[in-house]
């Protein structure tokens, strides 16, 4: 074995074992890359084609099947949201009136009290009403309320 396919496939194990190391198709561009490389170097002895080859295939690699992935990897929607993510969507009740001018306000939720802002900064929400958890903003909990959340 050569020089040059040793060289190839040096960089190909260490191409894969970085791509081992993570958890998301960062190098596996490269390895397919110094595996062509790698080949060639038994049919051509010129390195600077090796090279070519070796970013050649690694950039098609990369530009063809990098979509592909992305297209079938989770999706941010389709993961299964956990703590004060999950009570997004929910509904609560106003356990002390939500004013974000005088930043007051709480809800409770699955009964669990929560501080809680209005999705207005303009609204206020008056206790015992119900509202609809909107998102999670620290540790407090934007809300808005069920009449007009139903309107969206």
């Amino acid at each position: 074995m050569n020089t040059e396919a040793i060289f190839w496939l040096v960089a190909m194990i260490i191409f894969l074992v970085l791509e081992m190391a993570t958890i998301s198709l960062v190098s596996i561009w490269f390895v397919g890359g110094s595996l062509a490389a790698f080949l060639v170097s038994f049919v051509v002895k010129k390195p600077w084609i090796e090279v070519l080859v070796f970013l050649g295939v690694s950039l098609v690699l990369l530009f063809l099947i990098r979509p592909l992935t992305r297209k079938f990897s989770v999706k941010q929607k389709d993961q299964i949201r956990s703590g004060a993510q999950a009570l997004v969507g929910k509904r609560a009740i106003v356990t002390e009136r939500i004013d974000n001018l005088h930043a007051t306000g709480a809800i409770q939720v699955n009964g669990q009290f929560w501080s809680a802002k209005c999705m207005d900064d303009e609204e206020t929400i008056e206790k015992d009403s119900v509202v609809v958890i909107r998102e999670v903003d620290g540790v407090r909990l934007a809300v808005e309320k069920l009449e007009k959340a139903k309107k969206k």
